[in-house]
């Protein structure tokens, strides 16, 4: 997970919470200990009973109910001319042979007599498209899977969880990485056939999975997973678990709590926030050196080190959020402490 994903969360640290980018000694020392929240559905992918406290497996993310979308009038007349249509693509998938694969949908349709909506990123400019057939474009698949009756796809995460939510039946083609893995879930929730070969897809072998998806038990578990996961609200639910692993009172800054604390002044035992410290800079109560990082979580033990910029309040204009008056009690609230501290 950190070799495909170092330089995005080492620039996140550098680059927007100014801390120090991690090693991979680091990183994996800290992996079983920082909180991770999961975005798959607990009803699919329980937690392990080995997982500690600190990872929650919330849900999967639904941002919206309802897509407005510009329907083409051609697509709703397709959906509306018959039973509802299966749904094929393959997402941004390439490297394949499109051709093959098309005649291979198009036999596999004609065998068990369905009609499907197909990506037209399977269908070369030249091909001729049969009536049962409808080419479809950049479709978003919260809505088109409203008037479906299955899906063959990928089994990329979205694809998989929007199609399970509508309560589809699901054929999972997978090409890499954990397409793999969606495909293995599906089937052994009973929603859908083992996984397809995309090298070696022949039409028996779509054909058996399509009748597969068609049986009545197969709809019926799909359906009841979907109930599931409209019942799971993952988006709160990541919230909920984002809020309950902060750690709050480590976070709290001293003299004005209104920001969290992101810097130590050990000589004086405070933890003070971006823009207090700025004030404090600005009146040379405190100086550069004697700043720290301040970590509310010792995940592995970082060596101190001092500040090469002074801390500079991150907004558009660089104005600190706080009054002449609240300045001026930040400064006196300063001094009281300095004077009743001893300094270490």
């Amino acid at each position: 997970m950190w070799t495909g994903s170092h330089r995005i969360v080492n620039d996140f640290r550098k680059n927007i919470l100014g801390l120090l980018p991690l090693s991979s000694e680091q990183a994996l020392r800290m992996m079983n200990d920082v909180p991770h929240t999961y975005c798959w559905s607990p009803s699919l992918v329980p937690k392990p009973n080995d997982w500690g406290p600190n990872i929650d497996v919330c849900g999967f993310f639904f941002l919206y109910d309802k897509t407005d979308y510009p329907v083409p009038r051609s697509l709703m007349d397709f959906l509306d001319s018959g039973d509802p249509p299966l749904y094929i693509g393959f997402g941004s998938i390439s490297g394949h042979d499109e051709r093959k694969l098309f005649r291979t949908i198009i036999r596999a349709l004609n065998i068990t007599g369905k009609r499907a909506v197909v990506s037209d990123k399977l269908i070369a400019p030249d091909t001729e498209v049969p009536e049962n057939i409808h080419p479809c474009g950049n479709c978003p698949h919260d809505w088109l899977f409203q008037y479906v009756s299955g899906v063959c796809h990928h089994g990329g995460a979205g694809t998989t969880a929007t199609g399970l939510r509508a309560g589809l039946p699901t054929i999972i083609v997978p090409f890499f990485g954990d397409q793999y893995f969606w495909s293995d879930i599906v089937e052994k929730a009973g929603a859908g056939p083992p996984a397809l070969s995309a090298r070696s897809l022949h039409t028996r072998h779509l054909v058996d999975a399509i009748n597969f998806i068609s049986d009545a038990n197969v709809k019926a578990r799909a359906q009841e997973i979907s109930r599931k996961m409209r019942d799971e609200h993952g988006c709160e639910a990541a919230m909920r678990s984002f809020h309950q692993q902060l750690p709050l009172d480590a976070m709290q800054s001293d003299l004005e709590e209104t920001y969290p604390a992101c810097y130590r002044i050990p000589k004086y035992g405070l933890k003070v926030s971006w823009p207090v410290a700025q004030i404090l800079l600005g009146v040379e109560s405190v100086f550069l050196d004697d700043l720290l990082p301040c970590a509310t979580c010792e995940w592995n033990p970082a060596k101190s080190f001092n500040l090469s910029i002074p801390p500079l309040y991150r907004t558009p204009d660089r104005v600190l959020p706080y009054t002449e008056d609240q300045r001026k009690k930040i400064i006196a609230a300063f001094s009281d402490v300095i004077n009743k501290v001893p300094q270490k």
